[in-house]
């Protein structure tokens, strides 16, 4: 009588008391993978989904060494593991297997010995859980833990410097309007505020994807923050990359905080880059779009008309699969730690954030093109930033500022009286409330800070609000985000002026407020 081949002798022994040939059935029939491997490490049997799960067909798989399907530094662990099987049965290790097309499956693995008739044994029965999902979900949980941290602890940085920053760029400004026109020092004071103001956008970028960003939305024209951007992006892309400008003669003005119209350009412009790996051509272009196909994919996007930014790149492209999801967080296609995932997803918030549409034409082989659709407005305006200063308006009115930062709070009590306005300066909400306690003549406006000690601003807000119905607020915030939740149920409303602030920016909040409170509305 012929020797039985080891796979013979295999299917012919026992799990328990129970049959191979009798649980062979049952195997083929389960969902999750059934692995039987021999003492020698080799492969003799797997089920449908075993094999599945490694890219592979039983017949494939039969034979084969298990370390064609791990890497060699792990057979240590697993022989280790295959060996204490002889003697027990339920341990579990998480093991990372190698599909055929060279990704990784992770399993959660349990072993039970295989022995003959007479005890002998000749294998284990591995049992593989599919756990990659799991895993790839808790990577994101944590990544974005980690990200709500770094977002946490920018925002105080944030605070703080833009508190700095409100300083610098005040007293510049009260210093520069005590100099006479033509006095050099004028000239310096301006470079001090252009700084001032590069380091607050600064800022602003660094906290772009978490979200925690205040949009500040201007008139502008987009082919203006574009060329003012290609300085930028030249070093970005590199050498062997060429950048192409093509601006429609007549196009539109949009409404959008530049900053963030920035941020989205940048996160194009980075994708493009990663896209042309042997160098290309990156091309932006800006024309006028009509109303929106109705086939398009968001039915709740206003019907038009549009402004258009595209950004092709003569690069790889994208197949329908990565197209589906490069707009998800944290989907990448770059190797670990080259990549975050959250590029194209932060330009699509931003984008959505200010009323637009963003979406790609690729092809595998042919480049991609990312069309940023934005409303345009119905008539061209010079942006807020660029519009010729209508100077600071002349007021009158008592004014409640309350402030803990010493230098903020002298900058508004002395660019208010400077502007006409009697000034109340508290160091805090408990202070604030006294103050308003004890005087008996109106107070036409609350100018707060969100963030104290002690009582915070939107609080002391509705509590002063309660006793003088119809003040006028305005909260000051150095936080990239405002939470006017705090306090109260019922918060006071009021005008949001984020830090650090000009003069006039801050003359014409409380203007506005003032208006306001003689309406007799909050």
């Amino acid at each position: 009588m012929d020797a039985e081949t080891p796979n013979q002798q295999l299917m012919n022994t026992s799990v328990g008391q129970v049959p191979m040939d009798r649980l062979r059935s049952i195997f083929d029939g389960m969902f999750d993978g059934v692995w039987l491997v021999a003492s020698s490490g080799r492969t003799t049997y797997a089920n449908a989904a075993m094999a599945g799960l490694l890219g592979s067909t039983p017949g494939e798989m039969r034979g084969r060494p298990i370390t064609d399907f791990l890497d060699e530094p792990l057979w240590l662990d697993v022989k280790g593991f295959l060996a204490r099987q002889r003697n027990q049965a339920g341990e579990r290790m998480e093991l990372r297997l190698r599909r055929a097309d060279g990704s990784d499956l992770f399993g959660i693995v349990a072993g039970s010995p295989i022995t003959t008739d007479e005890g002998l044994f000749v294998g284990t029965m591995l049992n593989v859980s599919d756990v990659t999902g799991k895993r790839s979900m808790d990577a994101q949980v944590v990544q974005t833990q980690r990200l709500e941290a770094i977002g946490q602890f920018a925002g105080g940085i944030v605070h703080d410097f833009n508190n700095l920053l409100t300083a610098i760029q005040g007293y510049a400004e009260l210093a520069r309007a005590a100099l006479p026109e033509g006095d050099p020092i004028r000239g310096d004071l301006d470079q001090v505020l252009a700084s001032a103001g590069r380091a607050s956008a600064i800022t602003r970028k660094l906290l772009a994807f978490t979200h925690r960003q205040v949009l500040v939305p201007v008139d502008i024209d987009p082919a203006q923050v574009i060329a003012d951007l290609i300085p930028m992006l030249k070093p970005l892309m590199g050498d062997d990359i060429d950048i192409a400008v093509e601006v429609e003669a007549e196009h539109g003005w949009i409404r959008v905080d530049p900053t963030q119209l920035e941020q989205v350009m940048i996160n194009l412009a980075v994708n493009a880059h990663d896209a042309m790996p042997t160098g290309g051509t990156m091309t932006v272009a800006v024309h006028d779009l009509g109303s929106i196909d109705p086939d398009r994919p968001d039915p709740d996007l206003s019907a038009g008309p549009f402004v258009r930014i595209s950004v092709t790149d003569t690069g790889i492209g994208m197949d329908e699969a990565t197209r589906a999801r490069i707009f998800d967080p944290f989907y990448t296609t770059k190797g670990p730690g080259k990549g975050t995932g959250l590029g194209l997803s932060t330009a699509f918030d931003i984008v959505a954030q200010s009323g637009g549409q963003i979406q790609v034409e690729t092809a595998p082989g042919r480049g991609s093109t990312f069309h940023v659709d934005l409303p345009r407005l119905g008539t061209a305006v010079l942006p807020a930033l660029l519009r010729p200063s209508e100077g600071t308006p002349h007021r009158s009115g008592v004014v409640l500022v309350v402030e803990d930062d010493p230098a903020v709070r002298e900058f508004a009590r002395r660019s208010l009286e400077a502007s006409g306005y009697t000034v109340l300066a508290a160091a805090g909400g408990d202070e604030a409330l006294q103050a308003s306690e004890d005087r008996v003549e109106t107070i036409d406006v609350l100018l707060t800070d969100v963030v104290m000690p002690g009582v915070h601003g939107p609080e002391l807000a509705a509590r002063i609000q309660a006793s003088r119905p119809g003040i006028g607020v305005v909260f000051m915030s150095g936080y990239a985000e405002v939470d006017l939740d705090r306090g109260p149920k019922h918060s006071a409303a009021g005008e949001i002026l984020p830090k650090p602030f000009t003069l006039e920016a801050l003359s014409r909040a409380v203007s506005r407020a003032l208006d306001a409170s003689h309406r007799g509305t909050p």
